[in-house]
């Protein structure tokens, strides 16, 4: 992305492969800004502007880094992305993160990305990453020569494959599906760098891998892998930019979002929550963006931002009453209401509202089925939590020995993690009755 300075803000450009640069649409800055379209065409056509304040709190608010926002901020070195004024030390490069044309040697990449080997990503990265991704044309998929032509048929099977994975999810725990998910996402680039097809179903089968890399990146987080899904993650973005899916980036953005939200990253998972919104808003289905909003919800809550999260939350609420089933793309079939609530009433436990979070959560978990352990379990650790924060202490005992003994039916980090916590919480509670008997169930559990 280039940038030609007007004396008031820089007017930016985005790189076409063919045509060179061209300007990018007021309403796409605007959004990026916080602004309406009129807002910056009044900007970009009036006065230049005085009101630095105004400028380095767009920058602070967005946190992205100043080649991003056309304008440099005082004391800030070009390609040094800055936390609270402070460099973190990793120096961007000049180059674009994502490619401009898809070609063999990118397919070569992408199998290296989703290895052990392949590139280490930060939160930086993936932040300049979710950046580039609003203002990049997608690439160009080069139709190879070599290998067996492939048709619609193998595609579909290839998506079927993909499903049914997608709801053995549903009840298999990520330590044991982690390695089929993983096989399965290999066989598949595979084919891509293999095969020969035409332009279209090349985009077929890089959508198809973005959907694999983010199936793995969640898998590998309940398998306690988050630095895997992380690679996961940035990986799907660069396949779904090459796919010219119109939202599918900003569901693996705000996958990362997720991620660094449970990592301690807050301003990062804020940042690219907000950015996996505003990048599918226009064209995303209404529950589309209502789990991106949810997820904007949970960056906040981790931030400790209270009106933020509540906002949020509400706007997912709202998008959610206007869902379509038709209209939504496939990946986001789990979405319902409960999870929903679910979600909301975590929101509130993070933000030590647990007297908002018990009804929604207690609803979500009475239309549960157990033969969804892994969900249930971690439902039920959340209300845990919250009685723990109330001050309940024999009703937080009971819902952790249910969550403890539904973890035990599924290979979960994340449901065993979430009883290790509440093991935590209750340890000062010795001397409950209920409090022991979770612990006695602990201990032999563990032993057996």
């Amino acid at each position: 992305m280039a940038s030609q300075h007007t004396g008031r803000i820089c007017v930016a450009y985005r790189h076409h492969p063919f045509h060179g640069p061209r300007p990018l649409s007021q309403e796409l800055v605007a959004g990026w800004l916080g602004l309406t379209q009129a807002q910056l065409s009044r900007i970009e056509n009036g006065p230049p502007i005085r009101d630095l304040d105004k400028l380095i709190h767009w920058a602070q608010t967005l946190r992205v880094p100043a080649q991003h926002l056309w304008f440099d901020l005082p004391g800030q070195q070009r390609g040094i992305p800055q936390v609270n004024g402070v460099g973190n030390g990793l120096v961007v490069p000049d180059k674009t993160l994502l490619v401009v044309e898809w070609t063999p040697e990118c397919t070569e990449s992408l199998l290296e990305m989703v290895s052990d080997g392949g590139m280490t990503a930060t939160p930086a990265l993936a932040v300049r990453l979710a950046h580039e991704w609003l203002v990049r044309e997608p690439p160009q998929i080069v139709e190879m020569q070599a290998g067996r032509h492939i048709g619609e048929g193998l595609i579909r099977k290839v998506n079927w494959r993909l499903e049914q994975l997608q709801h053995m999810d549903d009840f298999i725990g990520g330590y044991d599906l982690h390695k089929l998910v993983e096989r399965e996402l290999r066989a598949t680039i595979y084919l891509l760098k293999e095969a020969a097809y035409r332009e279209a179903l090349g985009k077929r089968l890089l959508a198809t891998i973005a959907e694999l890399c983010q199936l793995a990146g969640w898998v590998a987080i309940d398998a306690g892998l988050s630095a895997a899904a992380e690679r996961y993650y940035v990986s799907g973005i660069h396949a779904a930019h090459a796919a010219d899916d119109t939202s599918l980036p900003g569901n693996l953005i705000s996958w990362l979002s997720y991620l660094y939200s449970n990592a301690d990253n807050p301003n990062e998972a804020v940042l690219l929550a907000r950015t996996a919104y505003m990048g599918a808003e226009q064209r995303a289905s209404a529950t589309t963006k209502a789990l991106f909003q949810q997820r904007i919800g949970w960056a906040y809550a981790r931030a400790g931002e209270a009106n933020q999260t509540k906002r949020a939350l509400g706007q997912a609420d709202q998008s959610y009453d206007q869902r379509n089933p038709a209209d939504d793309p496939n990946w986001v079939y789990w979405l319902s209401r409960d999870e929903m609530e679910a979600m909301a009433a975590r929101c509130y436990i993070e933000l030590r509202m647990p007297k908002r979070a018990q009804p929604l959560l207690c609803n979500a978990l009475d239309r549960y089925d157990e033969s969804f352990a892994r969900e249930v379990s971690f439902y039920m650790s959340w209300l845990a939590e919250s009685y723990v924060q109330t001050g309940d202490i024999d009703e937080a005992a009971g819902q952790a020995k249910r969550a403890l003994a539904l973890s035990t039916r599924v290979n979960s980090a994340r449901a065993k993690g979430r009883v290790e916590m509440l093991r935590r919480r209750l340890r000062p509670y010795q001397h409950v009755e209920t409090v022991r008997e979770f612990e006695e169930l602990y201990r032999e559990l563990e032993e057996g």
